[in-house]
């Protein structure tokens, strides 16, 4: 069943990596896949948490900064576990001979790839956010959604890869997210 599921999966990255690609996109989506990378997106959701939350800005930092910690270990545990390599690493030998075509924007990385750390990111901010701006919960989500697609358009994960950043940003920023606002009934 596994060799199937990495098929598949292999498929549709190919799929999805070399069959969508256009000059205007391309230069877009590593703008994208940048709001995944932890040292320019904390930047960019600070100044707005600062500028629309004013007042809460310490405990937006706090909640911000649980959001992120937890599940970012969690990603780095999966990923040393795992040991999965990246598709370009991984296909190396049919890349070499001409039998299938990556698109690779941006850098080359080489070290591990299951799950995205990028989408693990994202989705995480994407449920703390959504906590401190109801509102806007629909955009902090569909741009989560358009970088984890990123990060497959770029040449760098795996679909299954993505689906499980997802999956593991958004459950563990959740679950930290409703151990904070239980502590927090208790202090008041």
């Amino acid at each position: 069943m596994l060799p199937y599921i990495l098929h598949l999966d292999t498929a549709l990255f190919l799929l999805i990596n070399d069959n969508f690609h256009f000059s205007l996109l391309n230069d877009n989506m590593r703008a994208v896949t940048n709001l995944g990378n932890g040292w320019v997106v904390y930047w960019i959701v600070l100044v707005y948490v600062y500028h629309y939350n004013r007042p809460k800005f310490k405990e937006s930092f706090f909640l911000l900064f649980l959001t992120q910690i937890v599940p970012g270990i969690i990603d780095i545990i999966i990923k040393k576990a795992v040991r999965r390599p990246r598709p370009v690493v991984a296909l190396h030998s049919l890349i070499e001979t001409g039998k299938v075509h990556v698109n690779i924007l941006g850098r080359h990385l080489t070290e591990d790839s299951f799950p995205s750390g990028h989408t693990v990111t994202v989705f995480a901010l994407a449920v703390a956010l959504s906590y401190m701006f109801p509102k806007r919960k629909k955009a902090f989500y569909i741009l989560a959604f358009i970088v984890a697609f990123s990060r497959v358009y770029d040449g760098e994960h795996y679909p299954s890869d993505v689906i499980a950043g997802g999956i593991l940003g958004y459950l563990f920023a959740k679950i930290t997210l409703i151990a904070y606002k239980k502590i927090r009934k208790l202090e008041l």
